[in-house]
């Protein structure tokens, strides 16, 4: 069992200490779209505040969503492939610092290894990520989703639609999801309010 990798709280802390003072502070609304050229200038953004989601362009897939601070931009920053994009899911705070700035703090403050160190954290995320739900069978897919979607804040399932939720990170139709989450209530493994929302998993089965 592979287990989900570390976040690298300490290389994290270094680097928004020594970043989110060279940067703008801006505020973004819920649902907005942020680019990785704030104002043209290509840039690092560093996440202070809100729930943030990023996603691929080419199909809309939501690859991951983050709430506590966070640092985006220095893969964009080496190889501007521009294949991701950021999404405000809530009111969010963030601060934007233009490329030449960041790597001049990089030099300065020997903060080389905390970049690898977050890069290899997105990098595992992603492989994780695809362990669990590349070339499986929806059933288990759903669950994996439906466990992560359990694991947020009481707020945060207040607010959030377990159908696109699941939808919008797999690209699976509405109806298998349905299907898949229609039967595990019928069944008592989990529940949840009118609409989808509120979602509680009291436990879930290997097969269907």
């Amino acid at each position: 069992m592979i287990e989900p990798p570390e976040r690298p709280a300490a290389a994290m802390a270094r680097l928004i200490s020594v970043l989110t003072p060279l940067g703008k502070t801006i505020e973004i609304s819920a649902r907005k779209r942020l680019t990785w050229d704030n104002g043209g200038k290509p840039s690092v953004y560093v996440f202070l505040e809100g729930e943030l989601s990023i996603s691929r362009i080419t199909d809309g897939i939501l690859v991951g969503t983050v709430t506590e601070p966070h640092i985006f931009g220095f893969s964009e920053m080496f190889y501007p492939l521009r294949g991701n994009i950021l999404r405000a899911e809530t009111r969010c705070l963030i601060s934007a610092i233009e490329n030449h700035k960041v790597e001049q703090a990089m030099e300065r403050h020997a903060l080389w290894r905390d970049v690898a160190e977050v890069l290899s954290f997105h990098t595992n995320t992603m492989l994780y990520r695809d362990l669990q739900i590349v070339n499986q069978r929806t059933f288990p897919v759903v669950c994996y989703y439906l466990q992560e979607l359990n694991r947020l804040p009481e707020e945060t399932k207040e607010r959030v639609n377990i159908l696109s939720y699941i939808q919008e990170r797999t690209g699976l139709s509405r109806s298998s999801i349905l299907n898949i989450i229609s039967s595990l209530k019928t069944d008592k493994f989990i529940d949840f309010k009118r609409g989808g929302y509120s979602l509680q998993v009291y436990g879930l089965p290997d097969e269907p």
